[in-house]
C-alpha cells in the first residue's frame, strides 16, 4: 500500500500505535507533533496546534499531495484551558480546512475525539456558535468573550467541539468523495490517563473501567482509525464511531447504573 498519510500526534500513546499500524501496511506516514517520535520510521515534521504560524509552516514541508489526514493531537486538562481548546479544537479544525485540497479524490480524514464529547448535542447552540466562526483568529476571540461557557471543563468542551465539527468537516470535500469520520475513544491507558483519573476522581475512573472489565490500550483505538483511514469502508462518512468497551452502552441499556458509582465528578454521556 503507497497512500501517504499525515498523522497528528503521532509521538506517543494512541497516535504512536496508530502510526505502527500504518507503516506495517507500507504506508509512507508523516507524523507531526512537538515531540519526536521514537520510531524512525516514519517521517517528522515539527507541529504545534496551538500556533497558526507552527501549522501553516508543518504544511508546507507536505508533499503535494496526501491520502488520509489523522487528527489524533490532543491535551489533557492539565493545560490551561485556552491551550487545550486551541490544540484540540482550533487547531484541528485549522489543519484539517488546510490540508483538505491537498487530499486526493476519495480520501479520508479521521478525527479522533472522545466519550468525553459524546453527549455536545446538549449543547448545540453554543457549540455551533463556535464552529460558526471562520477561522482559528476568530474562534479564539470567542473562547475570551465566551468564558463562562467553557473554562470550567475546556476539555470536555473542545471534545464536543471536535466532534460536533465531524459532521461540518463531511461537507467540505464530498463531492470529490473525501470522507470524514469521528472516534470517540474511552477510557485508555495513555500518558495522559493520571490527568484523567484526577479530573474524573480516582475512584469514579477505577468504577468505571470496572463496569467493562478492562481499561482500553492505544492499539484498541488504532485499529480503529486504521480501518476508517485505509480499511473497506469506502460508504461509511460523516459518523461517530465510540470505541469504549461497551460503557456508554451500559449507560443507555441500563446495565450500568450511575447512581451506584462512588461519585460522578465528571458526566461523559
Amino acid at each position: 500500500m503507497d497512500k501517504v498519510i499525515v498523522l497528528t500526534g503521532g509521538a506517543t500513546g494512541i497516535g504512536a500505535a496508530a502510526a505502527e499500524k500504518l507503516l506495517a501496511r507500507g504506508c509512507r506516514t508523516i507524523i507531526l507533533d512537538v515531540i519526536q517520535p521514537a520510531n524512525a520510521a516514519g517521517d517528522f515534521v515539527r507541529c504545534d496546534l496551538s500556533d497558526t504560524a507552527s501549522i501553516d509552516a508543518a504544511i508546507k514541508k507536505l508533499p503535494g499531495k496526501i491520502d488520509v489526514l489523522i487528527n489524533v493531537a490532543g491535551i489533557s486538562n492539565a493545560h490551561p484551558g485556552d491551550k487545550i481548546m486551541k490544540v484540540n479544537f482550533l487547531g484541528l479544525r485549522h489543519i484539517t480546512q488546510s490540508l483538505i485540497p491537498l487530499i486526493t479524490d476519495n480520501g479520508n480524514v479521521v478525527i479522533v475525539a472522545s466519550t468525553a464529547g459524546v453527549d455536545w448535542r446538549k449543547r448545540r447552540i453554543v457549540i455551533n456558535q463556535l464552529l460558526d466562526t471562520p477561522d482559528f483568529d476568530a474562534g479564539e476571540s470567542w473562547l475570551r468573550t465566551n468564558e463562562d461557557v467553557w473554562l470550567e471543563n475546556p476539555y470536555k468542551f473542545s471534545k464536543q467541539s471536535a466532534a460536533a465539527y465531524t459532521y461540518r468537516a463531511t461537507g467540505l470535500a464530498v463531492n470529490r468523495g473525501i470522507r470524514v469520520n469521528c472516534v470517540n475513544p474511552g477510557s485508555t491507558g495513555t500518558a495522559l490517563t493520571k490527568d484523567f483519573r484526577q479530573l474524573v476522581g480516582e475512584q469514579m475512573y477505577d468504577w468505571g473501567v470496572h463496569q467493562i472489565g478492562r481499561e482500553g490500550n492505544p492499539d484498541d483505538i488504532a485499529e480503529i482509525i486504521e480501518f476508517l483511514a485505509v480499511g473497506e469502508c469506502r460508504w461509511l462518512n460523516g459518523v461517530e464511531l465510540t470505541v469504549d468497551g461497551g460503557y456508554i452502552a451500559g449507560l443507555l441499556g441500563g446495565w450500568i447504573n450511575l447512581q451506584d458509582a462512588p461519585a460522578a465528578e465528571l458526566e461523559l454521556s
